[in-house]
């Protein structure tokens, strides 16, 4: 295994910091809200629109990063900073949405970029592999950030959504040591690169699916578990099993698909997050249930990475940055639908039924997916001049 890229620890480092931002923003925007006797209605809806900034903005990024540079990833850094910081100084329900929708569109100037970066710039063999260390960051920076939120909202609330604030500050500073610099090659003229949807499906789609599954069964699994009789430190621990697999298994896919091909592995992980979902509705007891949802966060989780691997081997380098911004923009559809459709599934059918909406999304996906690799599959060679001339003769005889 070749060492990985000298630009790699400054992205990881960028990266982790970006995602304990997230994590403290996430985590606390809702506790913020109901402390102000806020309904779960509208915290729910303020954390969609997080989503939905994001979602908005993808489609300008591209430009800006052709005109900036570098300068669009530093403005994402700083902007993510301030709108971190601000969040307990908007003052009412107006102020506190604004924010989070900015905070969204400045999540979108960060991401889009260093995504964009990583595909450009990763050598033939290893673009998995230095995927896998940027998603290993991001999760391990949210999961960081959730936590020493919440350990510093119970004595100083405004200094722990200062605190996020802060690692996107520090973010920005590795950013403005660092000075990544995009090929030229990247620019895209006033002929768009086509991003060919239907081929790259199984990509676009597996951002859907795991937009939904995150936002979809991890936000409504707990309540799931307590509702069959757990207890809260066994559910806590349950969904900490769920963030582990989604931590620890990126650098090794990551390795795996740079091995066998982003295709198979994409399409395995498919498989087998649709399998564990499934057998969340067997009876089995807390132990396999831990083992079902360490397997469906490891491969669920690298959906995206792995999604965004197989883009950068199929789209030319001029179609990147509008290929990852289209693919982080459905990713958030994703979680914009996941809690609402998950939701009324269990309101309808029982709260089990959060398995059964969220291994129809991966099913669909696949099913799909065969279906175009189907059609599209070219059709036999027609016989050559020779065999053509033969048949006449036979044919004449």
């Amino acid at each position: 295994m070749s060492l990985p890229p000298g630009w790699t620890v400054p992205l990881c480092l960028a990266s982790l910091f970006w995602a304990f931002s997230f994590g403290v923003s996430a985590s606390l925007a809702p506790l913020w809200m109901q402390a102000a006797g806020c309904s779960d209605s509208l915290i729910g809806l303020n954390t969609s629109v997080y989503y939905l900034g994001i979602a908005l903005t993808a489609g300008v990024v591209p430009r800006l990063l052709r005109r900036w540079g570098s300068g669009c990833l530093l403005f994402g850094m700083a902007a993510s900073a301030l709108t971190a910081s601000a969040f307990p100084w908007g003052g009412s329900l107006a102020g506190w949405f604004a924010w989070r929708v900015l905070n969204g569109a400045a999540g979108a100037a960060s991401l889009i970029p260093l995504e964009t970066f990583v595909n450009l710039q990763s050598p033939a063999g290893r673009r998995g592999q230095t995927f896998g260390c940027y998603a290993f960051c991001v999760a391990l920076g949210m999961a960081l950030g959730t936590l020493a939120g919440l350990q510093t909202y119970a004595t100083a609330p405004r200094a722990a959504f200062l605190s996020g604030g802060a690692a996107a500050l520090i973010g920005g500073v590795v950013i403005l040591v660092w000075r990544p610099r995009f090929p030229a090659a990247a620019a895209e003229g006033p002929r768009r690169t086509p991003l060919d949807f239907v081929g790259n499906f199984l990509s676009f789609g597996s951002a859907w699916s795991q937009g939904f599954l995150e936002g979809g069964m991890v936000g409504l699994l707990p309540i799931y578990l307590l509702s069959v009789g757990l207890s809260q430190e066994a559910m806590s621990w349950l969904m900490s099993g769920l963030m582990v697999g989604v931590i620890l298994a990126q650098v090794p896919v990551g390795w795996l698909a740079d091995q066998l091909g982003g295709t198979a592995v994409l399409a395995g992980c498919n498989v087998t997050a649709l399998l564990g979902i499934a057998c969340m509705l067997l009876p089995g007891g807390v132990g396999w249930l831990a083992l079902w949802l360490f397997a469906v966060g490891a491969c669920s989780g690298a959906f995206y990475p792995l999604g965004l691997a197989r883009l950068g081997e199929r789209v030319p380098p001029a179609g990147q940055a509008r290929a990852n911004a289209w693919f982080l923009a459905i990713n958030c559809l994703g979680s914009l639908t996941g809690p609402a459709a998950a939701g009324a599934v269990m309101d309808l059918f029982g709260r089990s039924a959060l398995f059964v909406a969220g291994g129809s999304t991966v099913g669909l996906v696949l099913a799909i997916w065969a279906i175009l690799g189907a059609v599209r599959r070219p059709a036999p060679a027609p016989a050559g001049r020779v065999g053509q001339e033969r048949e006449h003769t036979r044919t004449a005889a």
